[in-house]
């Protein structure tokens, strides 16, 4: 049912794996795309844990029948308690939405497939973007479009939500897109004029931007020294707050991250672009934890 293809996965373990015996962490199991690999590219001392907030992965972490790797459902901004007592020599995150988010319809991810609208990473939440949408004040959704969505008619598609929904509730991901449908001006781009709308409420929704910042912070003490976190970002806010925590800066603040930056960014190449168009915004950044 759900096309998968791992973005960058030779350039990623590449930078990951220095320890082909040591202890992995990702943090973003999804469909185990990267899961799987790191587990062929250990050696049997070696050892990979996993964790996803999304239920729905379960079932694909159970097939691997590997006593090297353990799976945990949990936020990934948790991971600070969930290994108190334990070291990894490499930490992973492939941010954004996985395919088996995107290519499910019931999911409510994307206007490229109709469905009911939820966006909910984590089904356990208890809002949902049908709920967020339909009750929220129009001055509220149009700062999420603009400051989540980076969204310039933030405004005008806030005006628009809040004027259809007095006639009726909008419950689907194609009612959610008609609001920024610009006719024929999107004709001529090769970006739907709802992207940026959608991408701010599954944000929202998701507390997608403070979850990466405890994460990243949490990863610091889990790090042997010497250690490898590899960050896979895919827009502009996630990796700006990556980049700006390897540089050690949490919202401008300063921190003590004890990384070095190993490397320039990787993107993927043109190759894989065509191959799997969802990798084209992917950027890769590596650091690396100072001795001692």
């Amino acid at each position: 049912m759900f096309s998968h293809a791992p973005v960058m996965i030779n350039e990623s373990l590449d930078s990951l794996m220095l320890n082909k015996s040591g202890a992995y962490l990702d943090c973003t199991f999804g469909l185990g795309g990267h899961s799987k690999e790191i587990l062929k590219r250990l050696d049997s001392r070696g050892s990979l844990s996993a964790i996803d907030q999304d239920q729905a992965v379960l079932k694909y972490a159970n097939k691997i029948q590997d006593p090297r790797f353990k799976f945990q459902y949990s936020k990934f901004s948790k991971i600070g308690e969930l290994f108190l007592n334990k070291k990894f020599d490499g930490i992973f995150f492939d941010l954004g939405v996985s395919s088996l988010q995107l290519d499910d319809a019931s999911r409510g991810f994307s206007f490229q497939r109709n469905g009911k609208l939820d966006m909910r990473m984590d089904q356990t939440n208890k809002i949902s973007a049908l709920d967020w949408i339909n009750k929220a004040k129009e001055q509220e959704i149009a700062d999420i479009f603009y400051y989540l969505g980076e969204e310039r008619k933030s405004r005008l598609f806030a005006k628009r939500l809040v004027e259809r929904r007095k006639n009726k509730l909008i419950e689907s991901t194609e009612e959610l897109a008609a609001i920024a449908f610009a006719g024929k001006k999107y004709a001529n781009s090769k970006k739907h004029p709802a992207t940026n709308i959608f991408r701010a409420i599954r944000i929202f929704i998701n507390n997608e931007l403070e979850e990466i910042k405890k994460a990243l912070i949490a990863s610091i003490d889990l790090l042997q020294d010497k250690g490898r976190l590899v960050v896979i970002s895919f827009h502009s806010m996630e990796d700006r707050i990556v980049k700006n925590f390897l540089k050690g800066k949490i919202e401008n603040k300063e921190i003590e991250n004890s990384l070095k930056i190993i490397g320039k960014i990787i993107k993927p190449s043109q190759e894989e672009i065509i191959i799997n168009a969802r990798s084209r915004s992917a950027i890769l950044r590596v650091g690396e934890k100072l001795n001692g």
